[in-house]
């Protein structure tokens, strides 16, 4: 989900940035399929936030006060029904934003992949990142790998996600940590009520979300679990999942469960990124901590690193969110 307004509690300055980074996301769409030859299936088709109740209804109104520019629509229940019928006659009250985008995760993971690679990027697969080598004159010099191998380097990006606290050799504490997430997909491509699709519009629920992929299936997630590095998916995360989402969208106890998954974001204590220089060794750039916004950030974050390291002024402000701001905790 490549949405703004719903991560807006942290309105100055991560959510400019994220504005910032959605106006970049139809030509960064553009550009990685043209370099990768696959349609990462970025789609505008907007979210529906629904309401059971007045408090709920109450939440949907916060949203849309700040929702200028973001095409915000309150509906009656009848009228979000008529948006999307398989939605639970229990809704009362929904919020239409246009102006929130969707795209294939794994598809961009895979584009960005095949792009980099016919850009000249070597990937060493074979061992993991294990210390950043730092020298005498406090500039970065290597970056050694689990098996002995010292590549000599003098830039490190450091975006290893939620393992970013993991490297060893850094300067400073980089308090990263995973937030498990938990999912399930079912499969509804052969649904044919009528001529439309189960769902058109990403929706976003008390207690879970339902994202609409073009090969029919749909996705809904996701728990948010200060679990380490736990295994997952567990039964208890997935029956809460599935149970908020029959309550919001009854049809889909009858489509086939296609997976269940679980991965980690990169959490930070102020849920705010890691992103910038290292204020005291040369060559570091941090970019990391991005949480539940990763992938929308990614245009931005990617003009942001660029210009760190060719030495030029990042387009939007980053300050908030130096990675030094941890030092005296």
């Amino acid at each position: 989900m490549l949405s703004p307004l719903s991560e807006a509690a942290h309105e100055d300055p991560l959510f400019r940035m994220a504005v910032a980074s959605l106006d970049l996301w139809p030509a960064f769409a553009a550009e990685i399929a043209a370099e990768s030859g696959l349609d990462v299936e970025y789609r505008p088709a907007g979210k529906l936030h629904i309401a059971f109740d007045e408090a709920g209804e109450s939440q949907l109104r916060s949203i849309r006060s700040r929702g200028a520019g973001f095409g915000v629509q309150l509906l009656a229940g009848h009228e979000a029904r008529a948006v999307e019928p398989v939605l639970s006659a229990d809704v009362i009250a929904a919020l239409l934003v246009g102006r929130d985008h969707r795209v294939n995760n794994r598809i961009l993971g895979e584009a960005a992949w095949k792009a980099a690679s016919r850009g000249g990027v070597d990937f060493r697969l074979d061992s993991e990142a294990a210390e950043v080598v730092i020298g005498r004159d406090r500039r970065v010099s290597a970056v050694r790998l689990e098996d002995g191998t010292t590549i000599p380097t003098e830039r490190v990006i450091l975006a290893a996600g939620a393992w970013s606290g993991q490297i060893g050799g850094l300067p400073r504490l980089v308090p990263v940590e995973p937030v498990r997430g938990q999912m399930f997909a079912v499969d509804a491509s052969k649904w044919r009520p009528g001529s439309r699709p189960f769902l058109e519009h990403t929706i976003d629920a008390p207690g879970c979300y339902f994202i609409p992929r073009d090969d029919g299936r749909i996705l809904v997630g996701a728990t948010v679990e200060r679990a380490a590095f736990a295994a997952g998916p567990t039964p208890g995360g997935i029956s809460m999942l599935l149970g908020a989402a029959i309550r919001a969208v009854p049809s889909i106890a009858g489509l086939p469960l296609a997976e269940t998954w679980a991965g980690y974001r990169p959490g930070t204590p102020d849920d705010l990124p890691i992103l910038g220089s290292d204020p005291d060794i040369a060559g570091i750039v941090y970019a990391t901590g991005h949480f539940r916004n990763g992938v929308l950030l990614a245009p931005i974050t990617a003009a942001v690193v660029a210009a760190l390291v060719e030495g030029t002024e990042p387009p939007v402000a980053i300050e908030r969110f130096r990675p030094d701001r941890f030092d005296t905790e």
